[in-house]
């Protein structure tokens, strides 16, 4: 019989968690001292090419084309199974990636995110993971496995990103989905468009 304890966790997996990391706190969290090589990869993997938990878990050594600098995505959410979708890949996150196949002897058909018993991880694992890591950073944030994903995306805005730039690193089919997503409101759109508006006087 499932105690209390798991049903919770469950139902805290379920929902996406409205929580988001900082540049400063997912730092603290790749800056931990121990920190293992295995979970700076599982890190990077759900935070630099935004995937969904669902695609993080599902990559494998050959998915990563570090000539186009990207993922290739195989069953993404919204997509047809015969199509691919790409999630960009920045260099640092390249060489994280490539340092931990080489180290770890993966093979092409090998999982990037894999359990002790080295088969794919599941996500209530993964989300005990992360949890661990922002406690051990000194983070007091609950979050889920669709943080990274949030957080990146949110950082990107932060940054000074566009709005269609960021909804287009999500691969949402439009920015609806992403204004959503990130609670970005009608005002905080039209904030934006005015530094790109050039103002003009109609003529008398």
């Amino acid at each position: 019989m499932k105690n209390k304890k798991d049903k919770a966790t469950k139902k805290e997996i379920k929902h996406y968690s409205k929580e988001w990391l900082k540049i400063l706190e997912l730092q603290k969290i790749l800056s931990l001292h121990n920190l293992s090589e295995k979970y700076e990869a599982w890190v990077t993997l759900l935070y630099f090419p935004a995937l969904r938990v669902s695609e993080a878990i599902n990559v494998r050594v050959r998915d990563i084309d570090f000539d186009n600098n990207c993922i290739e995505i195989y069953n993404a959410k919204g997509v047809s199974n015969h199509d691919l979708r790409k999630a960009h890949l920045p260099q640092e996150a390249q060489k994280t990636l490539s340092r931990y196949i080489k180290n770890n002897n993966l093979k092409p058909n090998d999982y990037i995110m894999f359990s002790n018993k080295s088969i794919q991880v599941s996500r209530s694992h993964v989300y005990v993971v992360v949890n661990q890591l922002c406690k051990d950073a000194g983070i007091e944030k609950r979050i889920g496995c669709h943080t990274f994903r949030r957080s990146r995306a949110q950082n990107l805005l932060d940054s000074g990103v566009p709005l269609i730039s960021v909804s287009r690193y999500l691969r949402h089919k439009n920015i609806e989905t992403t204004m959503h997503y990130l609670n970005y409101s009608i005002d905080d759109l039209q904030k934006e468009l005015l530094k790109y508006d050039e103002p003009f006087k109609m003529g008398l």
